[in-house]
């Protein structure tokens, strides 16, 4: 699909609120400054209408080429397609209303944001200045910034960004969008990552991740925003059994981040979930690659914390530092993974940061 942005792209009206969480409660801000003043919260649920069913282990068939045609008014579609790498339901369009505005901070690596003059919150800026050598990086233990990712690829290389979407409004249902400083945010990855050709944007049926792609376009300076929602983004791709872990994150405050984390590194709640190293290679070689790459030479894809941190562990060697159960550490906005295909067909797979920091 392709919409053409107005001449002047607005902002969203938002108040900057806490992140709201469908679990128990959300994980403790730490002393991470790139989470503007709230915590990262996770926010999918395992809810039947998001969770994958058995049929995506399945053999699937190929998936539809063509874009999906929703207007900026999007009309009612079908139910989800029943396979995993088709394309789902598209989302509500975002109500933009003012303009917002971005001003150096008077301390520290990067910008305020202000809205009708209202300060909305800080974007802080990566300082890591040391080179990226794709060949020699340690992908194990250490977020590189999308910014260096890019400027190393070849002419002739792929590459798949697959991020978390800004900084958003307590509310994590469908519907929650953006916060001011989660839009500018988006806007600051995607002048990061930006160049003349156009790319490809894939995101789930969820408001928050289409408006992250939105302004990663807009900060790309792309006047055509193409892009698809696929219901395998919503979040629940690494979960077997939906009733056995809902019964597991009832059972304290947090558990769904202790759940998730204490499973993907140590192999915990394991009836509960796919195989970790299985269900990636899956989603990475069929739907990143099969699917996705095929679509334009650039492509981002956005997605939610509970579906980028198992993900990010398994492509890690479980060597990044996301180990809830023990430090309280958790993924970032704008952090996740960068998939880099060679003219050969080869796959580097990197844990890639958005923002100065890849947690919070």
């Amino acid at each position: 699909m392709k919409l053409s942005y107005l001449a002047a792209t607005a902002c969203l009206a938002l108040s900057l609120s806490a992140c709201g969480d469908d679990s128990p409660s959300a994980p403790t801000t730490s002393s991470d400054s790139n989470q503007p003043q709230s915590s990262a919260a996770a926010e999918t649920s395992s809810t039947s209408q998001d969770s994958q069913t058995g049929s995506s282990d399945s053999a699937t068939q190929n998936p539809t080429e063509s874009s999906s045609s929703v207007a900026l008014q999007p009309e009612s579609s079908a139910a989800t397609p029943v396979d995993p790498y088709a394309v789902g339901t598209d989302v509500d369009e975002p109500s933009y209303k003012t303009t917002c505005t971005v001003k150096p901070l008077e301390t520290g690596n990067g910008d305020a944001v202000y809205c009708d003059t209202t300060y909305a919150g800080p974007i802080f800026y990566d300082t890591d200045e040391s080179a990226y050598d794709p060949t020699a990086a340690d992908f194990g233990s250490t977020f590189v910034s999308i910014n260096k990712v890019f400027a190393s690829l070849k002419a002739d290389d792929k590459v798949v960004f697959v991020l978390r979407h800004a900084d958003r409004q307590a509310s994590s249902g469908r519907t929650s969008h953006l916060t001011d400083v989660g839009i500018y945010q988006a806007r600051s990855v995607g002048e990061k990552i930006a160049s003349a050709e156009g790319a490809y944007y894939a995101h789930s049926e969820y408001v928050r991740t289409r408006e992250t792609l939105e302004n990663i376009a807009v900060g790309r300076g792309e006047t055509e925003f193409v892009h698809d929602a696929y219901p395998i983004l919503n979040g629940s791709w690494y979960i077997k059994d939906n009733a056995k872990y809902d019964e597991y994150k009832s059972q304290g405050t947090d558990m769904n981040y202790m759940v998730t984390t204490g499973w993907a590194y140590n192999g915990e709640y394991a009836d509960a979930f796919y195989d970790l190293d299985e269900r990636t290679k899956q989603f990475v070689d069929d739907f990143l690659v099969g699917v996705i790459s095929k679509k334009s030479r650039i492509s981002v894809v956005c997605s939610h914390d509970q579906f980028l941190v198992p993900l990010v562990i398994s492509i890690s060697n479980r060597k990044i530092g996301l180990r809830y159960f023990e430090d309280r550490h958790w993924i970032n906005y704008l952090a996740g993974i960068a998939v880099v295909i060679g003219a050969d067909g080869k796959q580097t797979l990197v844990p890639v940061k958005g923002l100065n920091s890849g947690t919070n």
